[in-house]
């Protein structure tokens, strides 16, 4: 068992009593799809500080369901594959996945489409009434439609064409904002899709849904902004991060829009909770919201690399001397640190209890 903080614990019992009137446990089975922030462990570590759990594990441990482990297995980040070993695993989550992966039909049909985590969860382990599903997707594609744009008109219209119909990408690609807004909102609309076909009208009757972070305040993208600053000017990289938050903002309200009248739907805000983390981190506990925890392994090259497979407590209690690398938002230029995978599942038991009591009033 993980140990839980107060908050975690309080939001437990809360939920516990709410759901079932105060006996027995609320949720029988945690299952999970979605990419790096959900993955329990594809590729033998997870996406934060090793040896600490991630925000569906904490989800899973508070709500007194089994453990969580990966139902996928990778060798790399092209090949993965069901583990044949792991049949009763829950958490269908692979590092990297897309709501719309690049690689055409193939990849569509691969475990880095979360669309396809969902439709393999419906066809081998169906969400049933007394289960919690926990959705995350669409940060990576926000990234690639960010990656698109900067490498020029061409390329950001062959990835919006693959969304858009082909008058509308060409119609549309040479304005950003809403050639890519409207990108986003059909990105939403594929993931709710799935989820009303595989999931909502299959019986599941509580599944929670975190929308997509602004990713240009993570170090990866602040690394670009910074660049961009540098080479155009300070608007230049003023106006990218504002495009992209129009983009993130147009996923975010059609998720909402489409999944309003769900009952069976919670969506948590985490983009909402991350510019929280940023603007007033120590009202969170936090202290950096920049630089990642972990160590850079190409110091002296041109763009940091990192392993989060080799980041672990005792290495990073060796560098800073103590744990006061534990205040800190991210472990690598794109992930949570264990405090801040602490705050994201009490926001989701927080918004899992506020929707079970609304329901009961």
């Amino acid at each position: 068992m993980f140990q839980r903080s107060g908050v975690v614990a309080a939001l437990m019992a809360a939920f516990v009593l709410t759901a079932c009137g105060g006996g027995g446990p609320s949720v029988s089975a945690v299952k999970v799809v979605g990419d790096s922030l959900a993955d329990s462990g594809t590729f033998g570590f997870k996406f934060t500080v090793q040896g600490n759990p991630i925000w569906t594990d904490l989800v899973a441990d508070a709500l007194g369901a089994p453990a969580l482990c990966a139902r996928y297995a990778g060798s790399s980040p092209e090949n993965v594959a069901l583990n044949p070993a792991k049949t009763d695993c829950t958490s269908y989550a692979v590092g990297g996945a897309r709501i719309n992966p690049a690689g055409g039909a193939a990849a569509d049909n691969s475990p880095l489409s979360v669309i396809q985590q969902i439709r393999t969860l419906a066809a081998e382990q169906p969400v049933r009434p007394g289960e919690l599903l926990l959705v995350d997707g669409g940060g990576n594609d926000v990234a690639d439609l960010f990656g698109a744009y900067s490498r020029g008109p061409v390329v950001f219209k062959g990835l919006l064409s693959e969304l858009l119909s082909p008058q509308e990408a060409e119609t549309l690609h040479t304005n950003a904002p809403v050639a890519g807004s409207l990108y986003m909102s059909r990105l939403a609309d594929r993931l709710v899709n799935a989820l009303e076909q595989q999931v909502l009208q299959r019986g599941a009757r509580r599944v929670a849904v975190v929308n997509v972070p602004d990713v240009t305040v993570t170090p990866r993208f602040l690394r670009i902004l910074d660049g961009v600053s540098m080479a155009q000017g300070p608007q230049a990289a003023a106006g990218l991060k504002e495009l992209a938050g129009a983009w993130v903002k147009a996923f975010n309200d059609r998720l909402a829009a489409r999944l309003a009248k769900a009952p069976q739907v919670t969506i948590v805000d985490f983009n909402g909770l991350l510019n929280q983390w940023v603007s007033q981190p120590a009202a969170f506990g936090l202290t950096n919201v920049t630089d990642p925890v972990c160590p850079n392994l190409t110091p002296t090259g041109p763009e940091p690399t990192y392993f989060l497979g080799a980041c672990t407590e005792g290495l990073l209690n060796k560098k800073f001397a103590g744990d006061g690398w534990k205040t800190y938002v991210f472990s690598d230029n794109f992930h949570g640190t264990p405090k801040t995978n602490e705050l994201v599942a009490d926001a989701v038991l927080e918004a899992l209890m506020a929707k079970a009591a609304k329901a009961l009033r």
